[in-house]
């Protein structure tokens, strides 16, 4: 048996620190150091592929684009093995990939996941994909230091407050400058803000957030802003903070990598009550969050939820929380990963850890209508190759006949066009314009939380 995979190495990921995007790096470097590796370059075709042996893995771990393989393999008569990986929950990129994965997945195939939470969601949204095809597999922690858990401050005592992750709306990031400043205003002055990370809004520039926060009465110098961060300075950052906030409900959110580093770090963390958090964090670090029932798309990132501010803020001040642990981790570490790999899922047993079942059993996606599932990959594999191999004229067709159909101009998607490099690792290049071109996003809906009845006492 040999392990095919796309060498992911001479990709740019320089200032990109998404974590499939680190992933798929990680994974490439760890199958192509081993003497069974074959490595290709999946933007060259079929043909950098070449014709695996039966028996043969073709590992799809670098983007949303395992569909190729698939098409491929059904093209060439191939008999070999794919794993193929879902990175994010509710993003078009990965939703379109599974679409078109679905009707050629046979039966070995495994598809890698990195929460039981998103299995779920996709294993309720695709019934075909056989649940022992499905696997929860991550491998990250064998990477990570395992630092003894770090003491909570007295209430007597300052409170350092840390948050590592983007700073925008869909990760809930003004719900962590509002719980700092209650906790500072309640606390005398005994709390700390360290956060790091890129602002995707002016409003959250690090001027900007000092102005506000300086509005809340809190001095400039209790708040620290390190910008960016790569991995060689998460000690850094770690030892700087005495709990994590991650009151994430982002849509595309489908582990929360910043949990693991702050776990083995030896840094407490208190998290949203929904998503991947659930199985990774004890209850008592869990805060309450009420979730939105308005349609949303799936080219959108944004927030499924809120957080409950003056839950959080009391669990900040009174020090309600567990010291950190790691909880089940044999699916995030590397043993795992070389099973689902080299021997398939297998059988499953009975899902028994802690996840978030409410969510999924509210989610509704609408269904796609009129959809040609051949056709559709057949398209979206002549955009890959005209994109990648710089094909631009039919691209540009496409384009015009999208903006003639419609009515509407998009500068934007001719300027993905137009930019010199074709990067595998930036995802808002290709998938945007597969979005536009290929498959729309679907709509997707929250249900409203069901109201218990009233319990009726005899009289």
């Amino acid at each position: 048996m040999r392990l095919h995979v796309h060498d992911y190495g001479p990709e740019n990921t320089s200032g990109i620190l998404d974590g499939a995007v680190l992933m798929h790096r990680t994974m490439s470097d760890l199958i192509t150091a081993r003497a069974d590796a074959v490595p290709h370059d999946i933007t060259r075709g079929a043909a950098a592929l070449g014709t695996p042996a039966a028996g043969d893995v073709v590992y799809a771990g670098n983007g949303p684009y395992a569909h190729l393989y698939h098409l491929w393999r059904e093209e060439h008569g191939g008999r070999y093995r794919i794993v193929r990986e879902v990175h994010t929950t509710f993003w078009s990129g990965y939703w379109t990939q599974e679409e078109l994965c679905a009707p050629l997945h046979r039966p070995g195939d495994t598809v890698l996941f990195p929460s039981e939470y998103t299995r779920q969601v996709f294993l309720r949204c695709f019934p075909g994909i056989p649940h022992e095809d499905a696997v929860v597999a991550y491998p990250m922690l064998d990477a990570m230091p395992r630092h003894a858990p770090r003491p909570a401050p007295t209430p007597g005592e300052v409170l350092r407050i840390g948050y590592l992750g983007a700073l925008s709306k869909a990760k809930n990031f003004d719900q962590v400058l509002e719980a700092f400043a209650r906790c500072h205003d309640d606390s005398g002055g005994r709390a700390r803000l360290v956060y790091a990370g890129k602002a995707n809004d002016p409003r959250w520039e690090a001027g900007a957030v000092l102005d506000g926060l300086a509005e809340r009465g809190v001095p400039e110098g209790h708040v620290t802003s390190l910008g960016l961060i790569g991995a060689d300075r998460l000690a850094d950052f770690f030892s700087r903070v005495d709990v994590l906030l991650f009151p994430s409900t982002a849509s595309r959110e489908s582990l929360g990598r910043v949990v693991f580093e702050a776990l083995a770090h030896g840094v407490p963390v208190l998290a949203a009550a929904m998503g991947p958090a659930m199985e990774l964090l004890p209850a008592s670090c869990l805060v309450p969050a009420d979730l939105f029932t308005t349609p949303l798309t799936m080219d959108r990132v944004v927030a499924l939820g809120r957080v409950d501010t003056g839950a959080l803020t009391a669990r900040l001040l009174a020090r309600d929380w567990e010291p950190a642990r790691m909880r089940d981790t044999e699916a995030f570490e590397l043993p795992a990963f070389w099973r689902a790999l080299t021997a398939g899922g297998g059988p499953r047993p009975a899902v028994t850890a802690d996840h978030d079942t409410n969510t999924v059993a509210r989610l509704g996606v609408s269904p796609r209508r009129g959809f040609d599932p051949a056709a559709a990959s057949a398209d979206a594999h002549h955009l890959f190759l005209d994109y990648f191999q710089h094909r631009d004229a039919p691209v540009l067709r496409r384009i015009t006949e999208l903006e003639e159909n419609t009515g509407t101009p998009r500068p934007d998607l001719r300027a993905l066009v137009a930019a010199p490099e074709r990067n595998l690792a930036d995802y808002r290049a290709l998938p945007r314009l597969t979005d536009a071109l290929v498959l729309p996003p679907l709509t997707y809906t929250i249900a409203a939380q069901p109201v218990p009845a009233p319990e009726v006492v005899p009289v």
